[in-house]
């Protein structure tokens, strides 16, 4: 019963840290998604001002690079969206796994009663005497009421 106790804690323990893992990448991809998107307000602001200044082929290397860094954050979404269903997925699985132990649980501690309870046929058993006790207590009441 210890080594199955170890065990299983151990194995909960890797669950909740491959889960604490993905939450710290979603984070980082978080992160990244800032940085992605204070460059392309930048480029967005250069490429403004070189056209200002008449540069128009440095507007457009500046929004060739926005478009670039807007590609990232695209890509960055669908990868965000993915680890986030994957992580919703291992918590909603680990849930279940814990119902399925319940039930399981459950089930043994049932059992045990029914044991001791010595099954369907002894219950039985004692209702019908049960049932002949209460008769007999009627017998025995109307005949002290007859006397």
């Amino acid at each position: 019963m210890g080594v199955y106790n170890y065990q299983h804690a151990r194995r909960t323990d890797q669950n909740r840290r491959a889960i604490l893992d993905m939450k710290n990448q979603r984070d980082k991809l978080h992160q990244y998604q800032k940085r992605i998107t204070v460059l392309t307000d930048r480029e967005r602001a250069i490429a403004k001002e070189m056209l200002a200044k008449g540069n128009k082929q440095g507007a457009l290397l500046a929004l060739r690079r926005k478009k670039y860094q807007e590609s990232l954050l695209s890509r960055t979404d669908s990868q965000l969206e993915q680890l986030e269903k994957l992580a919703s997925s291992v918590e909603f699985a680990l849930v279940q796994k814990d119902i399925v132990f319940g039930l399981q649980q459950g089930t043994k501690v049932l059992q045990e009663i029914h044991k001791e309870m010595g099954g369907l046929e002894h219950v039985e058993k004692l209702m019908g005497e049960t049932a002949d006790a209460i008769a007999y207590q009627k017998v025995r009441i109307s005949q002290s009421a007859q006397l």
